[in-house]
């Protein structure tokens, strides 16, 4: 069975302003894990400014280019979003802190033994607007604590 990711648009009645911006949080990191593009681009700004494991990414293009076609596309993956506390600023911005633990594997490869797997820890801001009626992150900033496993993973197929 082929699990899918819940659409952008939740069933239900509204979110909360720091229930929204935690659910932006994890659905960018879920767009990974499922490969859903439409997903990352229903939860990031045009504009979006990124400095992720060493990498800069200047709008949701270059996210897309540089991250999501590799990671999201190439790659299997599991990333673990913890310890979330958001701060409602203004009506219409948010700052978020939270860990992460990221699991990335070779594609079909995550249950073989051997080096097969790079696994990353790291601490995560985030900056989020709120524009008609929908949040969405701004800016991501990490600072990776640890990592184990075999880097080369990361190159991808």
């Amino acid at each position: 069975m082929t699990v899918t990711p819940l659409p952008a648009k939740l069933a239900g009645p509204p979110l909360s302003d720091r229930e929204a911006v935690a659910d932006a949080c994890y659905a960018s990191f879920a767009s990974l894990d499922h490969g859903d593009e439409q997903l990352l681009l229903s939860v990031v700004t045009p504009d979006i400014h990124t400095f992720i494991a060493g990498k800069t990414c200047d709008g949701a293009a270059d996210l897309k280019a540089k991250v999501f076609d590799h990671v999201g596309v190439k790659l299997d993956t599991i990333h673990y979003l913890t310890n979330m506390r958001v701060s409602i600023d203004t009506a219409a911005t948010a700052t978020v802190t939270f860990v992460a633990q990221a699991v990335h594997c070779r594609p079909g490869k995550g249950s073989e033994p051997g080096p097969n797997k790079y696994t990353t820890g790291a601490a995560y801001r985030c900056a989020a607007v709120k524009a008609d009626g929908v949040w969405r992150l701004k800016e991501m900033e990490s600072n990776h604590l640890w990592a184990e496993g075999d880097r080369s993973v990361m190159k991808g197929v």
